[in-house]
């Protein structure tokens, strides 16, 4: 996935990858990962959760609550596929919400 423009394109993209990844039912937020930080550092911020390669999107996500793996990579890589220009999509479930984290 090529984006040219410079920092200005990246922002832009990134945000949206974000915005639609956090639309997803499944997903209860975007994570920082593990060991391994995902992120995307853009001038004066960066957008955790989220790392746009040039062929590879990775995405690290916290699951909702009564949601299955399946349903929430299937809805992640369904809202993405118009913003990623056919690049692969990876999705990371880095944490779960609970339903006592929802009290």
């Amino acid at each position: 996935m090529s984006v040219s423009g410079g920092a200005p394109a990246l922002d832009a993209k990134v945000d949206s990858i974000a915005a639609a990844v956090l639309a997803c039912p499944a997903v209860a937020g975007l994570h920082e990962g593990g060991t391994w930080a995902v992120a995307t550092y853009l001038p004066r911020r960066r957008v955790v959760g989220v790392r746009v390669e040039d062929r590879r999107v990775l995405v690290s996500v916290v699951l909702a609550y009564g949601s299955s793996v399946r349903s929430l990579e299937a809805q992640v890589r369904s809202a993405l596929a118009p913003l990623v220009e056919g690049a692969r999509v990876d999705v990371h479930v880095a944490d779960v919400r609970t339903a006592t984290d929802l009290t």
